[in-house]
């Protein structure tokens, strides 16, 4: 088949274009010139901005589409303008995050999803051309905007849409750091200081998918024409068992010190941010990392052990201990928090 792959040298179209590549299809990534990434050989780059130009696009000629950027649906209509009428496969990378509110767990691909209100709309339209392309600049819109792009896309092509709403990514070269800060914090625990704050409890659940699996998984829904919307990550597992993988594959001397959710609320630590995928027992967030992945299991979609998932992120992160991360505490919270007493350890 001939492929798009817009966004083709990001963390997830990466993967995606490694995926293709190596199944034997004819690979093009639409790029607007700003990566590093190598393409792997035989992968033709076509250099334009997916928000200006796209005429480059109506001189060839393509079967399936991946879209791994688009964050409004305008994005979305002007690149489906462009491509014209005869794609076969339109796969498009949306979030779990459309689903809104995760109040209840386990929510499905048939729970109600909220649609993107007038001022999300404006925020998209008004937005500088520069900033479209990071989904941070939606801010609070990011998911009723998600959901947004994939009811254009539905009107546009109906059945041939494919929107995935894929979970957590992780794995080397993933730009959040959200699970690199884990890995590398406890990859750097000392015999002398082996401490490292963790907010309990310990069984609280986390999901998250190897980029890998997640490319794997859209590359199936293309060749085995399913269209409609699939939830992409992994099954809940418990924190305190993800931790303990990693400092059995890191060879850390890490010791957990489990502290209470109170305390680290009480610190003005930020959950997620300051510490990465702790969301707060109470919140409108407090089931995101417990959805039902049982449509997309039933279908193929299969995650390899977390180990291998850690072992390549171990070693491409002490590669780059010089980088600073982009999220996880500073220097002074975790002090504060290794000071606290959690009720467990009364």
């Amino acid at each position: 088949m001939r492929v798009l792959v817009v966004g083709g040298t990001g963390f997830l179209g990466g993967a995606l274009t490694e995926a293709l590549a190596s199944a034997g299809h004819e690979v093009s990534v639409l790029v607007r010139g700003n990566t590093s990434r190598s393409l792997p050989a035989g992968v033709t780059a076509i250099a334009a901005d997916r928000h200006g130009d796209l005429s480059i696009l109506q001189e060839q000629q393509f079967d399936w589409a991946f879209d791994t950027c688009a964050f409004e649906p305008g994005a979305v209509r002007h690149l489906l303008e462009a491509l014209g009428d005869n794609l076969q496969r339109y796969v498009f990378i949306s979030s779990i995050s459309a689903y809104g509110t995760f109040t209840k767990p386990l929510l499905n691909e048939q729970d109600a999803v909220p649609l993107p209100t007038e001022d999300d709309l404006a925020l998209a339209r008004n937005l500088d051309p520069q900033d479209r392309s990071s989904a941070n600049s939606y801010g609070a819109s990011y998911g009723r905007l998600k959901r947004a792009c994939e009811l254009e896309a539905e009107d546009t092509l109906g059945d041939r849409v494919t929107s995935l709403r894929v979970g957590l990514l992780v794995g080397a070269g993933d730009y959040t750091d959200r699970l690199t800060w884990w890995v590398r914090r406890i990859d750097q625990a000392t015999a002398d200081k082996p401490e490292v704050p963790a907010p309990a409890p310990a069984s609280r659940n986390v999901q998250m998918i190897d980029v890998r699996d997640a490319a794997s998984f859209a590359l199936a829904c293309a060749e085995e024409k399913r269209g409609g919307i699939w939830n992409v990550t992994s099954a809940p597992m418990q924190l305190g068992d993800m931790l303990q993988q990693i400092i059995s594959v890191s060879g850390s001397p890490a010791r957990l010190k489990w502290v209470d959710e109170e305390h680290i609320l009480e610190a003005d630590i930020q959950p997620w941010t300051d510490l990465p995928v702790m969301i707060p027992s109470a919140s409108d967030y407090t089931h995101f990392m417990n959805v039902d992945t049982a449509r997309a299991e039933a279908a193929g979609l299969t995650c390899r052990p977390l180990s291998e998932t850690l072992e390549p992120l171990l070693a491409w992160d002490r590669s780059r201990w010089d980088i600073p991360l982009k999220c996880g505490l500073s220097a002074e919270q975790e002090a504060a928090l290794l000071e606290e007493r959690s009720e467990a350890e009364a």
